[in-house]
């Protein structure tokens, strides 16, 4: 006892030494306990609307968020909610092949095809409506819609095999549409986007039987019809609303769901 108390008194009598010199002594804290990351997350076109939404609700939970975007300099908000910010354009086999490469060896848990394309006008109104019309329909507009919202989840799925396979039990989800049910058709127009959504549903159910993903989920999702950009002021739904509800269903899916299109509320939808 007597030689830890001088142990002590000599360390108290030279620190006070050090500061009557005129040195800073600086007493670091104990570094804060790090989180344990949930999983890690990657979300196509996170940088506005329902992907910006999702992403800041996985990172506010603990999870290692990868947001993209075609342009992410731009992507400010999408930088403060995610840990990181890549470059993809899904319709860029170049693009994706630079994404694997920048996330080798790395895996991903739950990978959400959130990026689409609706067609040439953006919103609600008059202008959108007469660009969908079959007599202004063009064949630029069908394709790039395929090339986004259909072709764009399968080539990205493919170059993130390696790191999906890395996960315990990945959970690939599609965002589609109810615009995309084939007897639910109610009036005419947005041809591009519609049957391209009707595409990935059938890729969907495809992918969910694929041995090359392993053990993965693969479902399709439907966010309901929401207030941005693509979804108009019409909308019903916010993202934060709509989002919250997508986040706990990924979030429980289970095998027995896998191959199968759910609204965001939980409800199973029929193709």
């Amino acid at each position: 006892m007597k030689i830890k108390s001088f142990l002590i008194v000599l360390f108290s009598t030279t620190l006070f030494s050090f500061a009557a010199e005129g040195e800073s002594v600086e007493v670091k804290a104990a570094p804060d306990v790090v989180k344990e990351s949930q999983g890690t997350v990657l979300i196509t076109g996170a940088n506005r609307g329902l992907g910006l939404e999702l992403s800041r609700q996985f990172a506010a939970d603990g999870y290692h968020v990868i947001g993209t975007a075609r342009s992410p300099e731009k992507a400010i908000e999408l930088k403060e909610v995610a840990d990181e910010v890549l470059a993809l354009d899904v319709t860029s086999d170049e693009s994706i092949k630079g994404l694997s490469a920048a996330l080798k060896g790395q895996p991903i848990d739950i990978l959400v095809h959130n990026a689409g394309y609706f067609g040439p006008t953006q919103g609600l109104g008059s202008e959108r409506d007469k660009s969908s019309t079959l007599k202004a329909l063009t064949r630029s507009e069908v394709l790039d819609c395929f090339a986004v919202n259909a072709a764009g989840p399968i080539f990205v799925t493919q170059g993130l095999i390696p790191n999906l396979k890395k996960s315990k039990q990945a959970k690939i989800v599609v965002i589609s549409s109810r615009s995309g049910i084939i007897n639910q058709t109610r009036s005419a127009g947005a041809y591009g986007y519609r049957i391209s959504k009707t595409a990935v549903n059938r890729a969907v159910k495809i992918m969910s039987v694929d041995k090359a993903l392993g053990n993965s989920i693969v479902v399709a999702v439907a966010p309901g019809h929401n207030k941005t950009d693509m979804g108009g002021d019409r909308a019903k739904l916010t993202p934060e609303v709509s989002m919250q509800k997508v986040k706990s269903l990924i979030e429980g899916l289970t095998q027995k769901q896998a191959g199968r299109f759910w609204y965001y509320n939980g409800e199973e939808l029929p193709w």
